[in-house]
Order: C-alpha cells, then structure tokens, then sequence
C-alpha cells in the first residue's frame, strides 16, 4: 500500500515538474513533422503559434512537444486540434521575460484506410452478413 502511494507521488511529481506533451501513440504510424522551434531572450515574454496540417487523408496519431532546455520551464499548448483531427495547433512561450525558449516538436499520422487498400498484408476480413431467407 504504502509502496503504491510512494510510486504515485513520483510520477505525479515528475508530470508536475515538466510541462513536455505526450498525448497519442506513434505506433503504426509515420512522422510528418519534426522540428525544433527557438526564441532567443527578450525584453518581453517570447510567443509563437504552430500549425501542423496532415496530408491527404490521414489523421494525427501523436503529438510529442519537448522542453530541450535545461530548466524545463517553457510552457506549451494545444489550442486546437490533436490526437484524432487533421490539424493541430500549438502555442509555444517563454516563462518570463529575458527568457527564451527551445522545444522540438514532433507530429506522427497515419491513413485509417491505408490497409483496407494495400495489396497484401493484413486486410479486414470480408464479413457478409446477408443471408437470402428459405421459406
């Protein structure tokens, strides 16, 4: 019991203490944008909105936003989208001014209809659920 609590209050204190984002699974998946995003300290809070859009007809299956910095305290965002949309859209910030910030961002899609037309490989079985009546 006591074990569990202590383990709890780890993880919970080391969610708390990085503002990172890791929401989906890149399984199965391939990475359609990666990159790492900088703004060097100014006289003001630094700020920058990215907008990533999936080609075609695939559907964003992670996001991954990491803080590169030593101190870890940039903040970033989902304002729009995610996991399960087209698009995402992000807002990256410095935590104070004369402060910057350097996060690497990383989108992963995948096609949900990509395996119902490949040739070969696993496909869906055909189920026909259509009986003719005998009366």
């Amino acid at each position: 019991m006591f074990k569990a609590i202590g383990i709890l209050m780890v993880v919970y204190l080391s969610v708390v203490e990085s503002n990172d984002i890791r929401i989906g699974s890149a399984h199965n998946s391939r990475q359609i944008y990666s990159e790492i995003k900088e703004a060097n300290p100014a006289l003001w809070t630094r700020s920058e909105e990215v907008t990533v859009i999936a080609p075609g007809n695939e559907i964003i299956n992670a996001v991954y936003v990491t803080d590169l910095r030593d101190d870890k305290d940039g903040e970033a965002s989902i304002q729009s989208g995610g996991v399960g949309s087209k698009s995402v859209k992000l807002e990256l910030k410095s935590p104070s001014i004369l402060r910057g910030y350097k996060f690497q961002i990383e989108v992963y899609a995948s096609d949900p209809n990509a395996r119902y037309f490949s040739k070969g490989g696993y496909s869906a079985p055909y189920l026909d659920t259509q009986y003719p009546r005998k009366y």
